[in-house]
């Protein structure tokens, strides 16, 4: 009874926007629309929350603009938070800094003017705490590095740093970020209360087994990395795939030995699946389909606003596939599996 009363206002906002997300058949239709697909995809972005702006959003990329509406109605959420829980939930939204981060560091290590960098950056508004124009002043990504470590990204800068004074390599330096970005999600669900931990833990977990699985199947089969450099780069947290099995899993050769020593709850759903882009639509749907049950379910409280949010970021991914492929003018079975609805994985 007191998550019904401490979350009610929340609950009501969620169920509000949780009732305009998209369902596959109407990211299908988007597909294969003929009408004009850049203003389609964005009316099916927006949803709830943020209104256009057309002076704010002039010269925006269509991803930006996406971005800025999942924010608008992410910012009605945090501010009804407080403690802990608000906590958990502005760092969630720190994965799109992140983004910025890494987009930074791309255009650093290619040497591409500061403008040009800028131009493609997300406004995270008031949550924003990258200090944009001080990486963007630095000489070179070991520069920008070592005045990272002097901000609230300092965890991440000094993992970053230290992979990249070992390999010189974007890619690796991506995958130091991402992995101290769920280390440190971990870190917050610790963070909360009894009854919220109880409730978030579970969903996080398997938000990290699933980035695990996925990791160790791209970095071993896709980028051909060593077990031990693959096991490095790998969150050291998760519930069905701990650290002991992932470095099993690390040492194997081919995606079907992998599946199968996984336990049940993954192997059921990865069975005959021999690619790793099959087993990452399978992994991805999986996870999308928990947060659909825990968003449709009578819950009250933590799990029902992440679980929204992890179906907006799908639908914002899904979106930008859509825009991406119908600008480039790709088959529409490629756009399918690129937004993750490939009919031969639907039932999955």
């Amino acid at each position: 009874m007191r998550a019904i009363a401490r979350y009610a206002y929340l609950n009501t906002r969620v169920s509000e926007m949780a009732s305009r997300l998209l369902a596959d058949q109407e990211i299908d239709s988007l597909i294969e629309g003929h009408s004009d697909s850049q203003r389609a995809i964005l009316q099916a972005g927006a949803l709830v929350g943020r209104k256009p702006d057309a002076a704010a959003d002039a010269g925006l990329s269509l991803e930006q603009r996406l971005i800025a509406n999942l924010l608008a109605d992410f910012a009605i959420l945090v501010r009804a938070l407080d403690g802990a829980a608000r906590s958990f939930f502005v760092y969630w939204g720190c994965r799109f800094e992140l983004s910025n981060l890494k987009t930074i560091l791309r255009g650093k290590m290619v040497n591409e003017p500061a403008a040009q960098i800028r131009a493609q950056l997300v406004d995270m508004g008031p949550y924003g705490r990258l200090p944009v124009d001080d990486l963007l002043g630095t000489q070179d990504v070991a520069e920008l590095l070592r005045r990272l470590e002097r901000t609230p990204f300092a965890a991440v800068a000094r993992e970053a740093r230290r992979i990249y004074e070992e390999r010189q390599a974007l890619f690796a330096v991506d995958a130091a970020v991402d992995r101290r970005y769920y280390a440190e999600l971990q870190e917050h669900v610790q963070s909360l209360d009894g009854s919220d931990q109880r409730e978030l833990g579970p969903l996080v977990a398997d938000m990290v087994d699933r980035t695990n699985l996925l990791w160790l199947l791209r970095y071993r089969f896709s980028y051909g990395l060593p077990p031990a450099q693959t096991y490095y780069l790998l969150v050291p947290a998760g519930s069905q795939l701990r650290p002991l099995l992932l470095q099993q899993l690390s040492r194997l050769e081919s995606v079907a030995e992998v599946i199968a020593r996984l336990p049940r709850v993954f192997a059921a759903p990865l069975a005959g699946v021999v690619t790793v882009t099959d087993a990452t639509l399978v992994l991805e749907r999986g996870g999308w389909r928990r947060a659909e049950k825990i968003l449709k379910s009578r819950a009250v409280g933590l799990a029902r606003i992440l679980a929204y949010l992890v179906l907006r970021e799908k639908l914002l991914r899904q979106l930008r596939a859509v825009s991406k492929g119908r600008r480039l003018g790709f088959a529409s079975d490629l756009i399918r599996q690129a937004t993750g609805i490939a009919a031969a994985f639907v039932a999955r």
